[in-house]
């Protein structure tokens, strides 16, 4: 359970909270870039072993580009290790707004805020990554050959799963509303046609490359 009860305080003092929050969110990904550094190369490998079509290559278009671009990989990596301490910090800053009865469930959706966010990630690279790939390479043909670049995919990758991770939140954001009573589930009923119109238009506003596709 996080710790912390129900306390009022100044706008000053909440946003003094939420400052340190980041910081030591900041830190955490700071502190496991090293070690992300390290693994970045091995874990680039695999991604594009496994997500994209056999005897599939990316090209780099600069000198600096490779280590450039490891050092996205490596943050994007640092991000996604981090993420159970960032919900942590995420939820302790929430946890002293709540009342006792709310608070009962601070460290269930904390838990479940974590296996959403992984579950998200896993699902962008496993099941959306491989399909954007074979889609965008079929259109080589005698005299169309594919070059992407090692940025674009990595990139793409990187974004996808921080996306899907984001996204995957919303049944935990939608069962604190609940709780807190600022939404009832009769009012989601209700809305749900709207809701699913909404979630549409903007999943096709967010997909790459763009709206059409």
């Amino acid at each position: 359970m996080l710790q912390g009860e129900h306390k009022d305080g100044s706008v000053i003092e909440h946003l003094e909270e939420l400052r340190w929050a980041l910081i030591r969110s900041l830190l955490s990904v700071a502190v496991l870039f090293p070690v992300a550094f390290y693994f970045s190369d091995r874990i680039t490998a695999v991604l594009v072993e496994k997500m994209c079509p056999v005897g599939f290559k990316l090209r780099y278009f600069s000198p600096v580009e490779p280590f450039l671009v490891q050092l996205k990989m490596a943050a994007f990596i640092a991000i996604f290790i981090a993420a159970p301490y960032i919900l942590r910090q995420a939820w302790g800053f929430i946890a002293p707004g709540l009342y006792g009865p709310e608070k009962r469930f601070a460290g269930f959706l904390l838990l479940l805020s974590c296996i959403l966010f992984a579950g998200g990630a896993a699902f962008a690279l496993v099941a959306i990554l491989p399909v954007i790939m074979t889609f965008s390479t079929g259109f080589q043909t005698a005299y169309l050959e594919a070059a992407i670049g090692f940025e674009q995919f990595i990139s793409l990758a990187g974004m996808l799963a921080l996306a899907f991770g984001a996204m995957f939140q919303c049944p935990a954001i939608v069962f604190v509303l609940v709780k807190t009573g600022l939404v009832t589930v009769e009012r989601i009923i209700v809305l749900r046609p709207v809701i699913i119109v909404v979630i549409l238009v903007i999943s096709a506003i967010l997909t790459p490359p763009d709206v059409f596709s």
